[in-house]
């Protein structure tokens, strides 16, 4: 059978069409290389039990890494001389019944062992007790 020639009709429609659809969006593609070294196995038990792609596991993982990151405030310490940390942790305290170690490094950015060690020294001087 002899091969038919497009005719200028078929070449006009064909140029129509492709100059009428929705022209695809140019994506930037980010591509890391990544070591996966003793990983692999997690990976695999991922994609097995997610029956997705290693590519698409990943993908997933990064995001939700982000998400827990959003709800997360880092505390930035400050340097505190002992004395001065002391005074702001007394100051705290008046009229709070209740507090936790934690709660007073977070708030007044001190150090949490700083904290511990100078509740330490209140409970011995009478200014804390301990929750029973």
């Amino acid at each position: 059978m002899k091969k038919s020639e497009a005719t200028p009709a078929d070449i006009y429609t064909n140029l129509y069409n492709l100059y009428n659809e929705e022209m695809p969006v140019k994506t930037e593609r980010l591509v890391y290389p990544v070591d996966l070294t003793g990983s692999q196995k997690d990976l695999n038990a991922i994609t097995e039990r997610l029956r997705v792609s290693k590519a698409e596991a990943i993908r997933g993982a990064i995001k939700h890494y982000a998400e827990h990151l959003r709800g997360l405030e880092v505390v930035t310490y400050r340097d505190v001389p002992k004395g001065r940390a002391k005074k702001e942790i007394q100051r705290y305290l008046k009229g709070r019944e209740r507090v936790r170690a934690d709660e007073i490094s977070d708030a007044l950015r001190i150090d949490f062992d700083l904290v511990n060690e100078l509740l330490l020294e209140l409970w011995g001087e009478g200014w804390v007790e301990p929750e029973r």
